[in-house]
């Protein structure tokens, strides 16, 4: 795995002759950041509206931990998500590796609509969209009425921003930002969800790019069946690879028993609305929750917490843990923003659910159902719609992606390849989500 960070390193390290003049912007009143004082915090105003600059204005917020050793340039960190924060992972943790933060300036951004950046505020009780699915009769309208319901909540606490968190418009915030910095280009470095804020602006700014990594690669050209098997078979296949360890690792708390089995039984008592929390028969756990515990633990992977969850549900011997934390922020906005789904009937919903479950027979689909479920009615302006990305100039792009990835398929990565001419795809043939941490290790 030391092969991807060398990769890496070299990608944004090499042509290092590129990089422009530093020149610190008063606008961005850098400051010690209060969590950290060897951080440096700021605040990048930029229009609500890209298309109607003069409409009101939001305050994005940074981070920009200095490089250590001979500076290169600055790397912008673009997290994932969405609802990932670029400033906490440069206040909390150094999230390059030492090569890199050694040579550059790493700046972390909040995309707007998200944490310190204006963030999206819903009402709590209704953020808690329902996990409809057919198996359980629910029924499209009421997920629609749902979805509506809590967007004009959403739009009445949040404003006008509201139509303007897609990805396309956090790339014009970040080439803002790079002005702001007098930087004439920028290496960029995304990972999951930020991969695409990457891309749109290789897309939108491919010549102030001077090195690119996008890391657990988002391919934004998928159409909502396409996109919805993908993840059910992303979610079928990394579950695979639990149960294969499963069976060959006496420390599985489910070594020697069936566990397709025991976890199809599961999801059958969730449809009936039989499955709870053991212990406490009022605290239901509905098939989406059972099927966010299975694709969930495949991140890391956890599988032996995974396995110690089944074997306690099945059994009902131990306590299962599920937070219910209150939500007051609701981050998927990016991603109904970024997203035209459509769903053109009831029939149509449950047809694209059994395509789902045919894809992941065992588990039964992804959590990101429910996401599009919920975008499909989604009342606010789909500012960057599905497209292939478009990259015309600038350098190779290197893509990297885990082998069993249960969030971003390999075959997104793949795809994405195939729609960036100069892309590189290097391939960690390992499990989970994130490729560069593993490596850094």
């Amino acid at each position: 795995m030391k092969r991807a960070l060398v990769v890496l390193a070299t990608a944004v390290v090499a042509g290092a002759g590129l990089a422009g003049p530093v020149s610190a912007s008063p606008a961005l009143g850098w400051g010690p950041c209060p969590e950290d004082a060897a951080v440096e915090c700021a605040s990048l105003t930029v229009p609500v509206d890209w298309d109607r600059p003069t409409a009101g204005t939001i305050e994005v917020r940074v981070a920009r931990k200095r490089a250590t050793g001979d500076r290169i340039g600055t790397l912008f960190f673009l997290p994932g998500g969405p609802g990932g924060s670029g400033v906490g992972a440069v206040l909390t943790r150094a999230p390059l590796s030492a090569e890199i933060a050694a040579r550059f300036d790493v700046v972390g951004i909040d995309p707007r609509g998200t944490n310190r950046s204006s963030p999206v505020v819903c009402d709590a009780d209704l953020a808690d969209l329902p996990a409809g699915v057919p198996d359980t009769g629910a029924r499209l309208v009421d997920v629609a009425a749902s979805a509506r319901r809590l967007g004009r909540d959403c739009r009445a606490r949040t404003g006008p921003l509201l139509d303007h968190v897609d990805s396309a418009a956090v790339a014009r915030d970040l080439d803002a930002l790079r002005a702001a910095l007098g930087e004439r280009q920028v290496s960029v470095y995304g990972i999951s969800y930020g991969t695409l804020a990457g891309q749109m602006y290789a897309e939108l700014f491919p010549r102030r790019v001077r090195a690119m990594v996008l890391d657990s690669v988002f391919d934004h050209s998928l159409s909502t069946r396409d996109f919805l098997t993908s993840e059910a078979r992303a979610a079928e296949e990394t579950f695979g690879q639990f149960v294969a360890w499963c069976d060959r690792e006496p420390s599985c708390a489910l070594h020697g028993r069936d566990v397709r089995r025991v976890y199809t039984d599961l999801y059958a008592e969730a449809v009936r609305g039989e499955l709870h929390v053991p212990g406490d028969p009022a605290a239901p756990i509905g098939p989406m929750d059972l099927i966010g515990i299975a694709v969930g633990h495949q991140y890391g992977p956890a599988w032996n917490q995974l396995a110690g969850l089944l074997a306690a549900m099945a059994g009902g011997t131990a306590p299962v843990a599920l937070q219910a934390a209150e939500v007051v922020e609701f981050p998927m906005a990016v991603f109904c923003a970024d997203h035209d789904f459509r769903f053109s009937s009831q029939r149509d919903w449950a047809d694209a659910w059994r395509e789902v479950q045919r894809d992941a027979p065992t588990v039964g689909g992804h959590f990101a159902w429910s996401a599009a479920s919920a975008c499909a009615s989604w009342p606010a302006r789909t500012g960057n719609p599905q497209h292939r990305t478009d990259v015309d100039g600038g350098p190779a792009i290197l893509l990297m992606n885990s082998r069993y990835d249960p969030a971003t398929p390999l075959e997104w990565a793949r795809g994405v390849e195939r729609q960036i001419d100069r892309s590189v795809l290097l391939t960690y043939d390992g499990w989970g989500h994130n490729v560069h941490a593993r490596g850094s290790a």
